[in-house]
C-alpha cells in the first residue's frame, strides 16, 4: 500500500514538472522591466520569445508619446529629443534600452516593439521615476520570478524521481 502511494506521488510530481515547463515555454508574450541606474539613467529590458526561423531578421525599438526613442538599427534616426541619449540593442531574446539623462517628472508610457515577422508585437510599461527600483542583480531576479521559481521547483521535483 505504501509503495503505491510513493509511485502515485512520483507520477504527480513528474506531471507537475512537465506541466510547469510546458506553460513557461509556451508563453509568447513580451515581458518588460525597467530600473534606474546609479547615474539616474533609465534602463529597460524587453524579453521576447525568438521566432522559430533563426534566419529571420530581428529588430526592436522603443517609443514614447509617438516619438522614437531608439532603434536597434542604428541607421534609423530617433526623435531629436532622444538623439545621442538613447542606445537600443537586441540579443537573441532581449531588447535593451539605455536612456541617459532620464528626467521624467510624471509617469510616462514607454512601448517596446519587437519585429521578427511582418508585423511587430509590442508591450507598454508606465514608468514613474519616483517608484523605479535601482538597477541591481536583485531587480533582475524579481523581474524573472517565473523562471526562477521553475528553476527552484524543478530540481527538487526531479531529484525525487531518481
Amino acid at each position: 500500500m505504501q509503495m503505491c502511494t510513493v509511485v502515485r506521488m512520483m507520477c504527480c510530481t513528474a506531471f507537475a514538472t512537465f506541466f510547469l515547463l510546458g506553460v513557461a515555454s509556451g508563453q509568447t508574450s513580451l515581458q518588460i522591466s525597467s530600473c534606474l541606474t546609479k547615474d539616474q539613467n533609465l534602463q529597460m529590458s524587453c524579453k521576447f520569445v525568438p521566432a522559430t526561423d533563426p534566419k529571420l531578421l530581428k529588430t526592436c525599438y522603443y517609443m514614447t508619446e509617438n516619438k522614437l526613442i531608439g532603434h536597434s538599427n542604428s541607421s534609423i534616426t530617433p526623435d531629436s529629443t532622444f538623439k545621442n541619449r538613447a542606445n537600443v540593442s537586441i540579443s537573441n531574446t532581449t531588447c535593451e534600452l539605455y536612456l541617459k539623462g532620464f528626467s521624467a517628472d510624471k509617469p510616462t508610457n514607454y512601448t517596446c516593439f519587437i519585429k521578427q515577422t511582418a508585423s511587430p508585437v509590442s508591450v507598454v510599461a508606465t514608468v514613474d521615476k519616483s517608484k523605479l527600483q535601482t538597477c541591481s542583480a536583485w531587480c533582475v531576479v524579481q523581474h524573472s520570478g517565473a523562471a526562477l521559481l521553475l528553476a527552484f521547483l524543478t530540481f527538487p521535483l526531479l531529484s525525487e524521481l531518481l
